[in-house]
């Protein structure tokens, strides 16, 4: 995951949801870019709890001077996760070219949804949480999907 999708979750107050259903992975570039390099937001307080929680786990390479997606890029192609997290557009066209699975903040509503640890009426309010911090067409693209979710 990159800081700009670990800090949209952290905002909407979804990071513990997220963190407790799926394995979040973070790389060393982006525990700086978030917590050591963020001074005094409240989101690096409680980042910084997750990790010493372990909710987020942190890997990669310390030394790395790469930016939070690159090094969340080159930590994904060292094998072992289902997608990429990240809410920027242009980096995610580029993991497409690549054929790298991308995921968005709100797709963990819909994935939650999927594995029935959230009710619709539930993935409903979560995605509202997330509105102000993502783009509309995510927003509309995800609504859809929950409200045309059927379980089984």
């Amino acid at each position: 995951m990159d800081a700009d999708c670990l800090i949209k979750l952290t905002k909407a107050n979804l990071k513990e949801l997220v963190c407790d259903n799926i394995t979040v992975v973070i790389p060393f570039a982006v525990k700086a870019e978030v917590v050591d390099d963020a001074g005094a937001h409240p989101e690096a307080e409680m980042i910084l709890m997750n990790i010493k929680k372990r909710l987020l786990t942190v890997k990669g390479d310390q030394d790395s001077r790469e930016k939070g997606e690159e090094a969340a890029l080159q930590l994904f192609k060292q094998g072992g996760f289902d997608a990429l997290c990240s809410d920027d557009r242009r980096f995610n066209r580029r993991l497409k070219i690549m054929n790298i699975p991308s995921i968005t903040p709100a797709v963990f509503v819909a994935m939650l949804l999927k594995q029935r640890t959230l009710t619709m009426k539930e993935a409903m309010e979560k995605l509202d949480l997330l509105a102000p911090y993502i783009s509309d067409d995510e927003y509309v693209t995800v609504n859809l999907v929950i409200k045309n979710w059927r379980t089984s």
